[in-house]
């Protein structure tokens, strides 16, 4: 995957008047360009699709900030932020100092209870809303046809089982959660370790562009499978028992559970595993990476045991 140069991003930097312009994203996956824009350290990156759901996720984290909860926000500027040039929506954000997440147990209980913090404020914007997938035949074949082919390259022991879980998905999966009335709120849908950074008051959640107004519990159970995924400084695997015990700890401070979520977590889990979890498997590109091997092998292999709820 080659990594996005500045150089082909010239009408996104003239338009925030961009100074000081890194000649490569500092992420891989995507084009995010660290900068100065009106005199402060910044970064540009590519947002939301449409014009409507970047206002939405601007709207919701200018009213967090303004709350004292640690996330970015558009940049004030005398330009439009987000803005729409071509195809593409961009946003610029204050860039946050700080150190990356290394795994330690403090740093896992910190992540937990900005989690917690994000789903407990409240805000007169909201995310975008969630859509629900509308999977097919073609789409489930298509699921189990790329599990077999990547998957089943390096752990083919865990093939059947997500096979068969991708293929219920629709009718013993989606409609439970899709229509149990869980509580929902603006939630991250991204939240992992490459999406914080460390500073002296703890983690700020630096990428908050995938949020969607969906039910809390699934934004909880994507980041029990997910968050050390694509990240180097991270353990090859999810959270061991000792790790999920702290990042709920952290959770629990400021959400609790409703009896109706305690009692869906198992399928919330399945949910995740069978859309986002699967989609990893077959699409991504790092198997030939030791460490994100074993994160994602480590992800296949999922099931709800490994991550209890703290007793009600």
């Amino acid at each position: 995957m080659a990594t996005a140069k500045s150089a082909e991003y010239g009408p996104v930097l003239e338009h925030f008047a961009a100074e000081d312009v890194a000649e490569e994203s500092c992420y891989p996956f995507a084009p995010v360009f660290r900068c100065r824009v009106g005199g402060r350290e910044a970064v540009i990156k590519r947002t939301r699709s449409t014009s409507a759901s970047a206002s939405a996720i601007a709207g919701w984290t200018t009213e967090l900030a303004a709350q004292g909860v640690p996330v970015v926000w558009p940049l004030p500027a005398l330009v439009s932020n987000p803005v729409r040039i071509g195809e593409e929506t961009w946003v610029a954000y204050p860039f946050v100092e700080g150190e990356r997440y290394t795994g330690t147990p403090e740093q896992v209980e910190l992540a937990g209870a900005l989690l917690g913090r994000i789903h407990a404020a409240t805000s007169t914007v909201t995310a975008p809303p969630f859509s629900w997938p509308d999977p097919d035949g073609e789409s489930i074949a298509a699921d189990q046809v790329g599990l077999r082919a990547t998957l089943g390259a390096h752990a083919p022991e865990h093939v059947a089982r997500l096979s068969e879980l991708v293929a219920l998905f629709p009718k013993e999966v989606l409609p439970i959660v899709r229509g149990a009335g869980l509580p929902s709120v603006s939630a991250v849908m991204d939240y992992k370790a490459n999406n914080l950074v460390f500073g002296a008051d703890g983690p700020v959640l630096i990428d908050p562009d995938n949020a969607d107004y969906a039910p809390r519990l699934l934004d909880l159970a994507l980041a029990a499978l997910q968050f050390h995924i694509e990240h180097a400084e991270a353990p090859a695997r999810m959270f061991d028992r000792d790790q999920w015990g702290r990042f709920m700890s952290g959770y629990g401070r400021f959400v609790e559970l409703t009896s109706l979520e305690r009692r869906l977590w198992p399928v919330a889990v399945e949910y995740m595993l069978s859309e986002f979890g699967v989609w990893s498997l077959v699409e991504s590109d790092d198997w030939d990476d030791p460490r994100e091997a074993g994160m994602l092998i480590d992800m296949a292999s999922a099931t709800v045991d490994r991550f209890p709820l703290p007793g009600p």
